[in-house]
């Protein structure tokens, strides 16, 4: 009998199922769980990274080895499989290791998503199969970064999209928490790949983190904070390595204090527009600067997007090898430092940022974690 029927959502990234090493550290996670009677719910990600046979940018090189312009209803199928191929073999790992499983694709699972190749919003979860796979004493291993849209065609969510399954589902589910995995100690006031000096938190406010995410923080996507903003699920950022406690995105004012964070974006391109836009424009994943630049992601999906706002605004000039850097506080922003080399950018109250090449990002970091972290 479990000891709570809430259960607990454990989502896993790729370097956590990359090969037998890391997979034998997420089932010690899961075992810990289910050994003291808990319901589990594990959300897995495509195995390994680029380069690895099942990762998703291994998937998608196939198309592009065949020609550019991938129809993006392709796309998002093949960008599936990574996923749906991580659910089979956990699952399978799980049983062959003593604990009852069973695997679920999206729709599967009841996620029921809008008809945004590459980019869906989930729209509704109806997690009937899994609550059944947990009543018959099963662990469910979800599929991750996918659900269907009304016709049954196979959408995936995007940038962090598995994250997002993971909450989403935890909030469906009325779940006790959701832990997401990583290869990381979870959630630092700075990068710490890029900065030798930065501090893993011990929590975080909801708000803040939200904050840190839409200014390109990458460790969890800000469509997976606000899935957990209605029912108020606690989300913990856990090393899959490691016993460490993590970080506590929370939703509770009362634990607040005075905390400063550096989130960025690299990998981008700056499109100039002919005509003024609009903040609202259509095109998903635009960060605007002002009335007619705007960022996208040098991803798969850059050319369909691109033509979206040529069609829209028109342009006439496309850089790449951008990247922004935001000072974030959960209170009014301090005054900000002039950086000869970037572009300082209209931001709301509590953030600033900058806008400058990718090649000087590190030095930004760096310079910024210096000079407002250190004054907390």
């Amino acid at each position: 009998m479990a000891k709570n029927l809430s259960p607990i959502v454990m989502k896993f990234g790729g370097t956590s199922l990359r090969d037998e090493s890391c997979r034998e550290s997420a089932l010690t996670h899961i075992k810990r769980y289910a050994e003291a009677g808990e319901r589990v719910v594990v959300v897995v990600s495509a195995m390994g990274r680029k380069g690895e046979p099942y990762s998703t940018d291994t998937l998608v090189n196939l198309l592009k080895q065949v020609g550019p312009n991938i129809c993006p209803r392709e796309l998002d199928l093949i960008m599936s499989v990574g996923e749906s191929i991580s659910s089979a073999f956990f699952t399978h790992l799980l049983s062959q290791n003593g604990l009852d499983a069973i695997s679920f694709n999206g729709r599967q699972a009841g996620i029921l998503t809008d008809d945004n190749a590459g980019n869906a919003e989930i729209l509704e979860i109806n997690p009937a199969q899994i609550m059944e796979a947990l009543d018959e004493g099963n662990i469910a291993v979800v599929a991750g970064f996918q659900g269907v849209n009304d016709r049954g065609d196979i959408r995936t969510l995007g940038r962090g999209g598995s994250d997002t399954s993971a909450v989403a589902l935890a909030a469906a589910l009325e779940a006790e928490k959701v832990e997401i995995f990583s290869d990381v100690d979870g959630i630092a006031n700075c990068d710490p790949k890029l900065v030798s000096g930065s501090k893993y938190l011990a929590s975080i406010s909801v708000n803040q983190m939200l904050a840190m995410a839409d200014e390109g923080s990458r460790v969890i996507h800000p469509r997976a904070i606000k899935a957990s903003l209605k029912t108020k699920t606690p989300v913990v950022v856990r090393n899959t390595f490691s016993d460490s406690p993590g970080t506590l995105i929370h939703h509770d004012k009362s634990l607040d204090k005075k905390r400063v964070a550096i989130a960025h974006r690299e990998g981008m391109v700056l499109v100039e527009c002919e005509y003024d836009h609009d903040a609202k424009t259509d095109v998903d994943g635009v960060v605007k600067i002002d009335s007619r630049r705007v960022l996208l992601r040098d991803d798969a999906y850059l050319s369909g997007k691109l033509s979206q706002l040529e069609e829209n605004f028109g342009f006439y000039k496309l850089s790449r090898n951008w990247a922004t850097a935001s000072v974030v506080f959960n209170s009014k922003a301090l005054a900000a430092s002039e950086l000869d080399y970037a572009e300082l950018l209209n931001s709301s109250k509590n953030i600033i940022s900058y806008l400058l090449k990718e090649p000087r990002i590190r030095e930004t970091l760096n310079f910024l974690h210096a000079k407002y972290t250190l004054e907390e």
